[in-house]
């Protein structure tokens, strides 16, 4: 997922990237110098192990804690770039050793993915972890098959790659969207509308257009800028769930309908976003992943 999407879907996108700058990743929070990279490093360490404690000492269930987590908005996803230099940099050894079993065995729990670009993918080049072999060799990994340009001799995008899904040991080739020009700029500014300036309007969507414009008074304003702030993602469920008329809505009966740019969403995202509308007095619980909207 890319750091728009991520950015979308509600996380706090951060990257580590020592050989670049902030020029690069204009958007999101990045850091480049390793004191910096180190102590974001230490920090994410930090908060993963409170977390942790937190849980461990708590009386949620696993998913009651990921939807407080979301509803909290401390969704946090960690881009590691270069990831492969980290050794030689940062001589703190045991905090790297334990940042990469961290992040690699506890993150997905709390809401705390890691996303590593590297050059390798042996224990050494991925913060000189030990014992976990077995791990890497078998995580989510994507290889992007590049080709050199004849004049410039700098590598280029073909649109192609190899990913080897969570578990497995098979390759597969996929096609990615060909890049024609470096991507550097991930702000709220790059809408979806921008990247598809004439989307495909559905009955309903006219329908509540339709709606609202014959409705100008109190009550349409009220639907589109509900009283509490909503987060963007949180805002695109609930208007989902207005613009279908649902009244009772079960997060198991519409998950596969719910999409954003194509994209779909784990009923623990969509149910962070629940709690956000619950929070926000625009809706009830009313049963495991259900909630009633209140009536406008």
């Amino acid at each position: 997922m890319s750091p728009n999407r991520k950015k979308e879907t509600g996380y706090r996108v951060v990257v580590l990237d020592p050989d670049s700058n902030r020029a690069e990743w204009r958007g999101v929070e990045s850091y480049h110098s390793w004191s910096d990279i180190e102590q974001q490093i230490r920090d994410y360490v930090e908060e993963l192990e409170s977390r942790l404690t937190t849980f461990n000492n708590s009386s949620l269930s696993e998913e009651q804690w990921r939807q407080k987590l979301w509803s909290e908005g401390k969704a946090l996803s960690l881009i590691c770039e270069e990831a492969t230099t980290y050794g030689d940099f940062i001589k703190d050894e045991e905090l790297l050793s334990k940042f990469g079993k961290l992040a690699l065995t506890k993150s997905r729990k709390q809401e705390m993915p890691l996303t590593v670009v590297a050059h390798n993918n042996t224990q050494t080049c991925l913060f000189g972890i030990k014992g976990l072999y077995n791990l890497v060799s078998k995580m989510l990994q994507v290889e992007c098959l590049a080709q050199v340009d004849p004049i410039t001799l700098q590598p280029k995008s073909t649109g192609k790659a190899k990913v080897k899904l969570d578990s497995s040991n098979e390759w597969i080739l996929v096609e990615l969207p060909t890049m024609t020009a470096k991507i550097s700029d991930f702000s709220d500014s790059i809408s979806a509308a921008e990247a598809n300036p004439n989307p495909r309007i559905d009955k309903a969507t006219l329908e509540r257009i339709y709606e609202l414009e014959i409705n100008i008074g109190e009550q349409a304003c009220d639907t589109q800028n509900p009283p509490n702030k909503l987060s963007t993602m949180a805002q695109k469920l609930y208007e989902y769930l207005t613009r279908t008329e649902r009244v009772e809505a079960d997060v198991r009966e519409f998950k596969s309908n719910f999409k954003v740019n194509g994209e779909r969403f784990t009923v623990e995202q969509i149910k962070g976003w629940m709690y956000e509308i619950v929070g926000a007095n625009l809706a009830d619980w009313i049963g495991e992943g259900v909630i009633r909207l209140n009536q406008i």
